[in-house]
């Protein structure tokens, strides 16, 4: 099996009929627990339009290309958007966590096969749902990964693409994102990379018509336009229960 195991993935195994037949998935008691430390979280250029209003968006350097991410968190080990038991409190779920614990890994002999952690705690045998039917046949959540999965790996193959363009067209910049919470005190968010405006700006009409021909020109405003979310990186002002209040006299 040729995959390396990406953000959160621990075992990655292959869907075997044979092994997993009688496995079942269902919903851990935490769902998005493996989440609550990550303050950047894989984006798709897809989705960028849809997160928008309620996810930061950036980018992270390579040795390659550039990965755009999601600002989860103003600190490493921080997470704004999953709550203590594991649920996910923002508006729009990013879809590398709505694929997880599956992913599409490739053999040896280049073909493609559906793949899972096998660490995920809402697996077992005894409650959730069957990945296989009575007759061996992928019962329905195996399908629903399966068909997130490959959609999930289409959508990686399009945001390569399109980091590749913001790279070869200058078009990106060093950042920090500054955020400052209920008490006064500020974080900051290095070493991301965001849209550099004046370059955007300056390219040429060829390197306008490239973006637009690729359908990534409303993707890169997106991206500019999510930077007005980094408030939400801040926890919310706690609320005092009913009836503190002291009363003076």
């Amino acid at each position: 099996m040729l995959i390396q195991n990406p953000l959160f993935y621990k075992n990655v195994v292959p869907v075997d009929a044979r092994l997993h037949e009688n496995l079942r998935i269902g919903r851990p008691e935490r769902p998005l627990g493996f989440a609550r430390e990550a303050n950047v979280i894989p984006a798709l250029v897809d989705e960028f339009e849809l997160a928008m209003a309620d996810l930061p968006i950036a980018f992270l350097p390579g040795p390659e290309l550039p990965a755009a991410v999601f600002v989860t968190g103003a600190a490493p080990g921080t997470n704004a958007y999953v709550s203590d038991d594991g649920l996910w409190s923002g508006a729009y779920i990013p879809a590398y966590l709505r694929r997880y614990p599956f992913i599409i890994g490739d053999t040896a002999g280049g073909s493609s096969v559906l793949c899972f952690d096998d660490t995920y705690p809402g697996f077992g045998e005894v409650e959730g749902e069957r990945f296989f039917s009575e007759d061996g046949a992928r019962a329905a959540p195996l399908e629903q990964a399966l068909a997130l999965a490959q959609t999930y790996r289409d959508a990686a193959v399009r945001t390569e693409a399109f980091c590749g363009l913001l790279r070869d067209f200058g078009l990106l910049q060093t950042a920090t994102l500054d955020t400052t919470a209920p008490d006064g005190s500020k974080s900051v968010v290095h070493g991301i990379m965001i849209i550099n405006e004046a370059a955007l700006a300056a390219l040429t009409a060829e390197q306008v018509h490239k973006l637009h021909q690729a359908g990534f020109l409303k993707a890169i405003y997106s991206q500019i336009a999510s930077l007005r979310s980094v408030s939400k990186l801040s926890p919310p002002v706690p609320k005092k229960p009913r009836g503190s209040a002291k009363k003076t006299s």
